[in-house]
């Protein structure tokens, strides 16, 4: 996939997850085959206000890159400055948010919200657009409710805009992560837009990324809440497409990418940040796991990085010797 003057060999992307889309689990995917991956989502309004918290999440590293910084607002000249300032910091890829449905973001018409003001939903890509010269994209829904077609009238207007891509997660904005991801209308939708095609949305397994690749026709696939399960669905995605045997990890393969994963996080945070940062890699990496419901309540009440760690470290030996 050609993205500007960026050429994604591997399009198989890790996607923009509030919360999780930090430095640490960045490099995390990497290492585990993921080539492009996006920060999580960066409040426009934070960034030209020059709020230390927002900044912070343009963490990054040498090997974190290709990186798309996903921008949320609805200010276009907000959006535009902080376009530049990402572009400036370092940035390969913009991307404009127009698909979050959580209802905060929403209250200040950005993300999903924009789905039902298309005039000004264009404005800020016009006013984006103009600002920056890396490549564009943007991240949307099928509409706002039920019915609508707004994914036909964006990608249209990305198209004349000089959007560079189009990532469309095949829901509506009312649905939440309700229901099921209608892939067949990226199918149609492949046919109409010129300009490279992402596609997004209840991606559970490395077969299952090929098969909507293959069917859909889709430049890259994007995948998120699975990739916090079994990060290493990129590298069974690489092995399935050598023809290759895709790797099962034992549980000391798990328990050393989690070593490896605490480690950058130490590095990146502190206080309450790496608390919370640790409970919610912990909570994401071990679901599906024996017993890991006991285990995740105990994570839940733990307030230290050591009793952390030492729960961390007795259910990994508990598992080790019922296996």
């Amino acid at each position: 996939m050609q993205l500007g003057n960026h050429t994604i060999s591997f399009p198989y992307i890790m996607a923009p997850m509030a919360g999780y889309s930090d430095l640490p689990f960045r490099l995390l995917v990497r290492d585990l085959g993921c080539q492009l991956a996006y920060t999580e989502m960066v409040s426009s309004e934070g960034l030209v206000r020059h709020l230390p918290e927002t900044w912070a999440l343009l963490k990054t590293d040498p090997k974190d890159h290709p990186l798309s910084v996903q921008l949320f607002g609805a200010r276009p000249d907000s959006m535009s400055r902080a376009a530049q300032m990402v572009e400036e910091f370092g940035a390969d890829i913009i991307d404009i948010n127009m698909g979050c449905p959580v209802r905060k973001v929403n209250r200040s018409g950005s993300g999903a919200a924009l789905l039902k003001n298309l005039k000004l939903a264009e404005d800020v890509i016009r006013a984006v657009r103009k600002a920056v010269k890396v490549p564009l994209t943007i991240k949307i829904r099928l509409g706002w409710k039920y019915g609508d077609q707004t994914y036909n009238t964006l990608a249209r207007l990305a198209e004349d805009s000089g959007v560079d891509g189009l990532a469309v997660h095949p829901r509506y904005a009312v649905q939440g992560f309700t229901g099921t991801a209608d892939w067949s209308i990226l199918e149609d939708l492949r046919t109409r837009v010129k300009i490279p095609l992402i596609g997004s949305g209840d991606v559970h397994t490395a077969p299952q990324a090929l098969a909507h690749k293959e069917q859909t026709r889709c430049d890259a696939i994007m995948i998120g809440r699975q990739a916090l399960r079994t990060p290493w669905i990129f590298r069974q995605i690489r092995e399935l497409e050598q023809g290759e045997s895709p790797i099962n990890p034992d549980l000391r393969e798990r328990r050393d990418w989690l070593n490896g994963y605490w480690q950058w996080i130490e590095e990146n945070y502190s206080g309450k940040e790496q608390i919370k940062a640790l409970r919610r890699t912990l909570f994401a990496l071990t679901r599906g796991l024996t017993a890991s419901g006991e285990f995740r309540q105990n994570v839940a009440l733990a307030s230290t990085a050591e009793r952390l760690r030492l729960l961390f470290e007795e259910y990994f030996d508990s598992l080790e010797f019922m296996g």
